[in-house]
């Protein structure tokens, strides 16, 4: 580690890196919290993946895909980007290595010794992304990132600490990020649709990664956003978020004919509307949604992803633009759970209870199997 005379204007007089700080602790364990530009994390707070004791490692792998994802959200969003704090563990902090504004304060400087030993703890991918990020644009080199220091010299109890960390966290659904994300423009398109085409409307589950059979809905807004993209790009789609060579309008325009091609092709869904309107609970509904789902494989998100993969497939092998063409061929498609072309051996799409298959080799199969079935060529 480096020493930095610019981190404060008047350093206490012990050797050191002298950064401003606020302490207290959690447990028995002393804790500290830092703000510091990012020049100076880089200088100072080493990721996981640089130290060389593999047997003292107390970080998981690093993963540079997933660094790189967040490389490419920094430099796309560098006014408002947003990276949580960063922990790290250090191996001493002596009384006299904290150095109080005032008498009695817990605002103050911390000196962390020249020898110390730093372990980060949470945070390696984002710690890297910004070292990489900033060799693109170096204004991130001014940003600020906080981190939590906790002192610990016990690497047993440091692994005991990142164990501790991923046990609690909930993974937040991701229906619920496309609710919030006003970035991605398929992300905003979906949400405009959910709530205005007359073929989504009131059928859509906006906040769960999955449709549960008390919800009185058909989708979940993931599905919606998904069966977007595919339609829009395929059935592989890009790592991290959306590509932004178009804008939210543009894929609602996409989406209001791809959706009034499926409502158009499968009247079933009319039929479903209806009935769901004429019930006054969420209850009676749910229960008609229950039976629709063990007449036909369409009431299910899996599915819709399917149906919008493969005309995007079609699409691009009969070499047309217009979705409307294959409203008659997809309209004699059986999508019964007995259906043969979904049941085959080779494509395997419905599972156990006559439900669709959500495991992405039966997902990709039952796609092409559904572009050779409507396909004008």
């Amino acid at each position: 580690m480096n020493t930095d005379t610019n981190i404060v204007t008047s350093a206490p007089p012990i050797q050191g890196i002298h950064i401003p700080a606020m302490r207290g602790k959690q447990g028995d364990r002393p804790m500290y919290l830092l703000l510091v530009t990012n020049r100076v994390l880089l200088r100072n707070f080493a990721a996981e993946a640089e130290i060389a004791d593999q047997g003292k490692k107390v970080q998981r792998t690093m993963d540079k895909r997933h660094a790189s994802d967040i490389v490419t959200y920094i430099t796309e969003n560098t006014e408002d980007y947003i990276l949580g704090a960063m922990t790290y563990a250090i191996d001493v902090v002596g009384d006299d290595h904290f150095v109080p504004a005032y008498s009695g304060s817990e605002i103050g400087t911390l000196i962390l010794p020249m020898d110390a030993e730093l372990r980060c703890l949470d945070g390696q991918h984002r710690r890297h992304a910004i070292a990489e990020a900033a060799r693109e644009d170096d204004r991130v080199l001014d940003d600020f990132s906080a981190i939590v220091l906790y002192v610990e010299d016990d690497y047993t109890k440091r692994r005991q600490m990142f164990s501790d960390m991923n046990a609690t966290p909930k993974v937040v659904s991701k229906g619920l990020n496309i609710t919030f994300d006003s970035r991605d423009p398929y992300a905003r398109a979906a949400q405009e649709l959910a709530s205005s085409h007359p073929f989504l409307r009131g059928l859509v589950e906006l906040t769960k990664a999955r449709v549960t059979s008390t919800d009185g809905k058909i989708f979940s807004l993931a599905g919606v956003y998904d069966g977007l993209k595919r339609f829009d790009l395929g059935m592989v789609l890009p790592r991290g978020r959306s590509p932004k060579n178009h804008q939210p309008e543009e894929i609602v325009e996409l989406g209001n004919a791809l959706f009034d091609l499926i409502d158009q092709a499968l009247p079933q869904f009319g039929e479903m509307r209806a009935e769901i309107a004429a019930l006054d609970s969420v209850k009676e509904q749910s229960e008609a949604i229950k039976a629709f789902r063990r007449r036909t494989l369409l009431a299910s998100t899996t599915t819709l992803r399917v149906i919008t993969g493969a005309l995007h497939e079609a699409m691009k092998d009969d070499g047309i633009t217009d979705v409307t063409k294959y409203r008659k061929a997809l309209s004699k498609v059986d999508f019964s759970p007995t259906s043969e072309l979904f049941t085959s051996e080779e494509v395997n799409f419905v599972g156990r209870g006559g439900t669709p298959s959500a495991r992405n080799q039966e997902v990709y199969a039952a796609t092409k199997a559904l572009r050779d079935a409507i396909s004008l060529t």
